[in-house]
């Protein structure tokens, strides 16, 4: 009889051992993890900048609020800027456009009119902000983009702007500073005197790059290619 204990004491030990491991708790790393984004109290803002601002796509979410409406969404996106009076989108992150080009909005893949800014959004809401073309009659065509960036360096570093337009074949640096709205050149359209209204001064000047390449004296007659980035950049005289 003595002999069959062992046995006995070994089955108990299995058998302990079955249900303790039925009924310990799952540790913290098998519970299922719920990522932030799949939260359904939030929205999302995108920017698609297409064929015309191809770096300019991203995407963010935010918390949604009762009473949110889309351009409060807008703006609490640290994204957009909108006009003095309020009705339109005057430049989404550092870019603006030029005459040629609008921004316009999506909501759930429906455009939407400027006059419906304070439309309230809901829940899992999609916002998109994209560029177009001003002549709603080029809808659909694959535009190109000539890019002009200001740049105050370090003379004044809080100065950082883009400028977007349409590419027009056989257009020179100097069609697209003038057109730009935001350059003011000499009378003889020579020089540049002003960039955002900021003059330079004593022993400044505005230097004018192409894809990061500075210009010769008469630089400002190279034609450019679709894409081609236009600098200006406030520098110190040496």
């Amino acid at each position: 009889m003595m002999k069959t204990i062992p046995g006995y004491i070994g089955l108990c030990l299995l058998i302990l051992a079955v249900l303790t491991g039925c009924t310990r708790e799952p540790q913290p790393a098998e519970q299922p993890v719920v990522s932030e984004k799949d939260s359904a109290n939030t929205i999302t803002v995108a920017i698609d900048g297409s064929t015309f601002l191809p770096d300019a796509t991203k995407s963010i979410k935010r918390d949604f609020s009762e009473g949110l409406t889309l351009k409060k969404a807008l703006l609490n996106s640290g994204l957009v800027d909108f006009t003095a009076d309020g009705k339109r989108i005057q430049s989404v992150g550092e870019v603006s456009l030029d005459s040629s080009l609008t921004w316009a909005v999506k909501l759930n893949g429906k455009d939407i009119e400027q006059e419906n800014w304070d439309i309230e959004l809901h829940a899992k809401d999609e916002v998109t902000i994209y560029v177009k073309a001003a002549d709603r009659g080029g809808d659909g065509v694959a535009y190109q983009t000539t890019l002009l960036k200001v740049s105050g360096g370090s003379i004044k570093p809080n100065l950082k702007r883009q400028y977007a337009g349409i590419y027009v074949q056989e257009c020179t640096v100097r069609d697209v500073l003038k057109s730009s709205g935001v350059v003011r050149m000499s009378e003889n359209n020579k020089f540049v005197v002003a960039v955002e209204n900021v003059i330079p001064g004593m022993n400044e000047r505005w230097v004018i790059m192409v894809n990061d390449k500075e210009l010769m004296e008469n630089g400002l007659d190279m034609k450019l290619s679709p894409r081609d980035a236009i600098k200006l950049e406030l520098a110190k005289v040496s």
